[in-house]
């Protein structure tokens, strides 16, 4: 964005995109004056549930479970929703929750909105579209948030007849004005079972089909679709889930033993967690045992990398070293 504005040129999210899309559905929530509890996206695949057969399946995954645990998929209700979502989480745990793509777009979008992560990990519930907004929102409304400003991603629990997200993005948002409020209910907002917040959400994101109007608004107008700014406030970082060896590649991949982590942005350096795409490919030149975020000074720096020198650039730039 920086280099962009130096330019003269136009830098955009895109529409079609989950970043773009979800940037642009927060600051139109913000326009209207609510405020945005929290925002998100889905991930790509939901959770599909078969009541009878007792399974639930994700992708090419399929989990059965015993009749006692099903009473898990059963809707959440106010005050039960940490509970509930532990209990999915670990009989659905064979199914990936999170991944890199996950946290990597949730940390663009955080970077264009200013909605930052609850926990390094996110949440990641699994969750129907209806219980999005009892489960995104403060602990003291019944969620399972610490503070407001939330950015997370949700897995879609549904059955096979009902409608998913496909892969859309969503705001759990608040209206500081009763009569507003009122209205909104009435409109049918998706709302906690408080009444305190509610569910506004976009439920597919279309790709390259969607592209054309970024494109034109660039080009044609010379504006950005979603927003305009971006700023380094989080960075993706990497936690080992084994242990590693000296000389070992940190490997990439949608399967690999690294967890990724949403973290405030740092200057590249040192102890500082090392951004996501900086690590891998790269070799190890001490051991690392599993559990821990991997750091500057624990890899071999690539000589000549453009991505490295760019990093470098935005930190003297944007994070003042």
């Amino acid at each position: 964005k920086h280099l962009a504005d130096a330019a003269g040129v136009v830098y955009t999210p895109v529409d079609g995109d989950q970043h773009g899309l979800l940037t642009g559905l927060v600051r139109w929530a913000r326009g209207l004056g609510l405020e945005v509890i929290a925002g998100g996206k889905a991930r790509p695949y939901d959770f599909v549930y078969d009541e009878a057969a007792r399974t639930v399946m994700c992708d090419q995954q399929t989990v059965t479970l015993s009749a006692e645990s099903m009473q898990a998929l059963a809707p959440i209700t106010s005050g039960n929703a940490v509970d509930v979502l532990r209990a999915r989480r670990e009989l659905l745990a064979e199914i990936q929750q999170v991944g890199e793509p996950d946290v990597c777009e949730a940390v663009n979008a955080a970077n264009a909105t200013a909605l930052l992560a609850d926990i390094p990990e996110l949440h990641a519930p699994i969750v129907r579209t209806t219980e999005i907004a009892e489960v995104l929102c403060t602990a003291a409304d019944g969620g399972v948030l610490a503070r407001t400003g939330v950015i997370d991603v949700v897995n879609v629990l549904r059955r096979a007849d009902e409608p998913g997200l496909g892969g859309g993005v969503f705001t759990v948002v608040a209206a500081g004005h009763a009569r507003t409020w009122a209205f909104m209910r009435e409109k049918g907002l998706l709302m906690n079972a408080r009444g305190s917040c509610g569910l506004l959400y976009r439920p597919y994101h279309l790709l390259g089909v969607e592209t054309p109007v970024t494109l034109l608004a660039a080009v044609l107008l010379g504006l950005p679709t979603g927003g305009s700014e971006v700023l380094p406030r989080v960075d993706l970082a990497a936690r080992t889930t084994r242990d590693f060896r000296a000389g070992e590649v940190v490997p990439m991949g949608h399967h690999v033993p690294l967890q990724p982590l949403m973290l405030p942005a740092v200057p590249v350096g040192d102890d500082h967690a090392l951004p996501y795409f900086l690590a891998v490919h790269n070799q190890l030149m001490v051991d690392v045992p599993a559990g821990t975020i991997l750091t500057y000074n624990m890899l071999e720096e690539p000589p000549e990398s453009r991505l490295w020198a760019l990093r470098r650039a935005q930190d003297r730039t944007l994070l003042h070293t």
